[in-house]
């Protein structure tokens, strides 16, 4: 290992942190073990009694663990299956057991009866009596719709005794009062969607945290713990105050992730659609173009499969699909459709059809300021559309000039091909794949065993209009294979052993590094709507991978410099060479940056941030997740960072580094399945030509400073070698040249 010490960066001691140390992962001068920071008590404790009820938990569940210890409010971001909600019944139960009282909320009566039937098999596991709805050594109190008038009068009883409450949302919303004043510790929401559609219902969580309004304006502090899963509705406003109060934002539970075998069939019609149903068996998804057109192929369709119809009309067939009486459903390729985006039945949905290229037709009268927008902006190179794009931004306050507009843009649109759109007399036809998209993966799903593979078949007649859905379906990584060149018969067989292979050990939380902000939000979203912690120092986004939960975050560059204060300019010398490495200070006033001192040495301002806390923040992310993958720049410089990192993380964290040369899907997607180790032969590049800096640089830099009595000269490693040889050419040349006088010959 390359030798270095850290200054006050140690973080047993806050003394220093020498490379020995970051080898043995100890503190030598405490002699305790570096990962004694990432564990406590009651973490431990909470491990034991998960394994004693239910055995074993998963990384993802420890990690959570670890949150609830700590007392974090969160989203818990996760596949299906994973255990959600026997993770909450535990943790209610441990928190009972340490008279702690918890609040579970579930979406349906059947699953308030499981809940506290779940309760009663954890407790006689564990030889303790519990009481549902009546006294016991863990008293817990349920509540649904179907209790007879004794069972609610016995729930009535006991509900101020109880650990531990069991409700729908609907009983949080209707029955508030009665346990306005009662003091909850642990919330645990398994139906987020039913809180989130009212917004009083978030105040009520709100309430019972500890929290009140006074006017516009929340006032309290907050007394507990609220998990929730995340969501599959749209957030709005109310998830504003959990950001704000609790910080944390919900994320959603759709991932973009997908393992879908995209399938072009060039044609279109019922006998089609049939055929792929015969050869792929059950367990498929049919998108009509309409509803017209989906009654029509259910009507034909029908006399020869188990299939069934969800329209606005007919909804009873999706739960009979679910219940796994029919075999195929069919329904309207419509963006915020049921069968589009309101479907999560991985082990049932094996493929979907699409009758049709979904596209979206746009007339030329009927297109919206925003859709002009974007047509201005392809047709830009025309004259008479560069006139608007100064206005373009705002033209929805010149109802004269879009009209204008639109005129151009029917005429330029008429003349120019575009390779992603279809042109027609009266109308624009945009293909829409991002229907596409949500439709095709519902095919494949992130469950506990793994993600899921499925099979998407795009049936399409109109030469142009596919031509155009495969252009634009290439922005978004989707590359289409003809059927002619699938093997049917094999694609069904890999579509049903990913449904039956075994649980997965690989889907573990991860903490993702990078160096801004603005990437590690854009990293995200490649995998979904990610779900956001805000902590002092930092912004963190929550999603979910094939094998990972990641949680992206930013260490903006370099945490740590070479110190003004030790050794020769930074360096020990002694025998050896040592980098000595301080945390980095900014002044928020003047930008200032320095390595010592509490206030700017510049100003005087005591307004300093200091990446010492950030380090801090990424040791207790490291912490929670047990792995750290570090995405920094894939140059000599990154490498540098990366180093840094991981020998700050060292003992915290397992380390690993990812390298990607731009920031797409795909690449940060190749670059989480081919980790590595840091490369120190880079890193001793960079750390030489940072000495260099500070040795030659820096030292010059003074000497200026001395002569000219000037603090804004500097002379570098590099400016000042060439500076001196462009002087020296310049001396050269002006140096007056010898010259021979032959006046016989007439030479000169």
């Amino acid at each position: 290992m390359i030798p270095v010490v850290y200054e006050g960066l140690c973080p047993i001691c806050n003394g220093d942190l020498r490379e020995e140390e970051i080898l043995e992962k100890v503190c030598f001068l405490k002699n305790k073990k570096f990962d004694e920071i990432c564990h406590n008590r009651e973490e431990k404790d909470l491990e034991k009694l998960f394994e004693k009820v239910i055995g074993k938990p998963r990384e993802i569940q420890k990690f959570w663990m670890r949150r609830i210890c700590r007392g974090e409010s969160f989203a818990a971001v996760a596949p299906t299956g994973i255990g959600k909600t026997a993770f909450g019944l535990v943790t209610s139960l441990y928190f009972a057991m340490d008279n702690r009282k918890s609040y579970i909320i579930v979406p349906t009566t059947l699953l308030v009866e499981q809940a506290a039937e779940e309760i009663r098999n954890f407790c006689m596991r564990l030889g303790l009596k519990v009481g549902l709805n009546s006294e016991g050594d863990i008293p817990v109190a349920f509540y649904h719709g179907r209790m007879g008038g004794g069972e609610k009068k016995a729930f009535g009883e006991i509900l101020k005794e109880a650990k531990i409450l069991i409700t729908t949302a609907q009983f949080l919303s209707k029955r508030f009062d009665e346990i306005r004043d009662l003091d909850f510790y642990f919330i645990f929401v398994d139906d987020v969607d039913a809180i989130l559609k009212s917004s009083k219902n978030v105040d009520k969580i709100l309430n019972l945290l500890g929290f009140w309004k006074e006017g516009n304006e929340w006032k309290g502090r907050n007394k507990g713990i609220l998990m929730v899963s995340t969501a599959t509705a749209s957030r709005g406003k109310a998830t504003r105050l959990f950001r704000e109060l609790l910080n944390f934002d919900v994320g959603s539970s759709f991932f973009t992730i997908r393992n879908v075998e995209d399938i072009i069939v060039k044609g279109n019609g019922i006998d089609i659609v049939r055929n792929i149903l015969k050869r792929m068996g059950k367990g498929g998804i049919i998108y009509a173009s309409s509803q017209e057109e989906a009654e029509s192929y259910f009507e034909e369709l029908k006399r020869d499969f188990k299939i069934g119809i969800a329209i606005s009309k007919k909804k009873n067939d999706y739960e009979e699909f679910e219940k796994g009486n029919l075999d195929f459903l069919i329904g309207t390729a419509a963006y915020y459709g049921t069968l589009v985006r309101g479907l999560d039945l991985p082990e049932k949905i094996r493929y979907v059809v699409f009758t049709r290229a979904p596209i979206i037709k746009v007339r030329y009268e009927e297109l919206s300021p925003n859709m002009l927008k974007v047509l201005a902006l392809i047709f830009r190179k025309d004259e008479r559309i560069k006139k608007f794009l100064p206005i373009l931004p705002k033209i929805e306050r010149y109802p004269k000039r879009i009209e204008e507009l639109k005129r151009i843009i029917k005429e330029v649109s008429s003349k120019e091909k575009v390779e992603d759109m279809v042109i027609r007399d009266k109308e624009i036809l945009f293909p829409d794949v991002k229907t596409y998209l949500q439709g095709s993966g519902r095919a494949s799903r992130l469950t506990v065993k793994g993600l899921t593979k499925g099979a998407s078949f795009l049936c399409e007649s109109d030469e142009n209009i596919l031509k155009t859905f495969i252009k634009r379906a290439s922005y978004f990584d989707i590359f289409f294979k003809e059927i002619e060149n699938i093997d049917i018969e094999k694609l069904a067989v890999e579509i049903d052993k990913s449904r039956k292979r075994g649980v997965k050990k690989m889907i573990r939380p991860a903490l993702f590094i990078v160096e801004s902000p603005t990437k590690a939000r854009l990293i995200s979203r490649f995998f979904g709507k990610p779900s956001i912690k805000v902590y002092e120092n930092g912004i963190v986004y929550e999603v979910a991978t094939e094998k990972y939960i990641l949680l992206v975050t930013a260490c903006l560059g370099h945490v740590v410099d070479l110190s003004f204060e030790r050794g020769f300019h930074g360096v020990e010398v002694n025998g050896k060479f040592i980098p000595v490495y301080a945390s980095i200070k900014k002044c928020k006033n003047c930008n200032h940056q320095f390595t010592h001192f509490s206030s700017c040495p510049r100003c005087g301002s005591s307004d300093v941030q200091d990446s010492k806390d950030r380090i801090d923040i990424l040791r207790k992310l490291a912490s929670q997740t047990g792995l750290v993958i570090i995405g920094t720049d894939p140059d000599a410089e990154g490498e540098k960072i990366a180093w840094d990192l991981a020998n700050l993380l060292a003992g915290v964290a397992e380390v690993k580094r990812a390298e990607f040369h731009e920031v797409t899907p795909r690449a940060v997607k190749q670059a989480l399945e081919n980790l590595r180790e840091i490369d120190e032969n880079r890193v001793k590049a960079q750390v030489v030509r940072r000495i260099e800096d500070r040795w030659i640089g820096f030292a010059l830099s003074q000497k200026l400073w001395e002569v000219f009595g000037r603090h804004n000269l500097s002379a570098g490693r590099v400016q000042t070698p060439v500076l001196e040889w462009i002087i020296d050419q310049e001396l050269k040349f002006k140096k007056k040249k010898k010259v021979s006088f032959l006046p016989e010959l007439g030479i000169s």
